[in-house]
């Protein structure tokens, strides 16, 4: 029984890193993205930054074409 507690334990604070991983990598990329012009960036910054993107919409953080109409 207390096995399965600590494992409980321990998926729930993965789960609570896990979050928190994800907005920082979210708000970097966005202010990276702010920050940066696009013709000051390399190609390795840009695949960069869309394999993150597409992390983060891979695991539901935030879907980027639902803020395309907005202005």
């Amino acid at each position: 029984m207390k096995n399965n507690e600590t494992l409980k334990n321990r998926l729930a604070e993965l789960s609570k890193q896990n979050t928190l991983l994800a907005d920082y990598l979210a708000s970097m990329c966005c202010q990276a993205d702010e920050d940066t012009p696009s013709e000051y960036r390399t190609e390795h910054f840009r695949s960069t930054m869309d394999d993150a993107y597409e992390y983060l919409e891979k695991i539901n953080y935030f879907k980027r074409d639902k803020w395309k109409n907005i202005k």
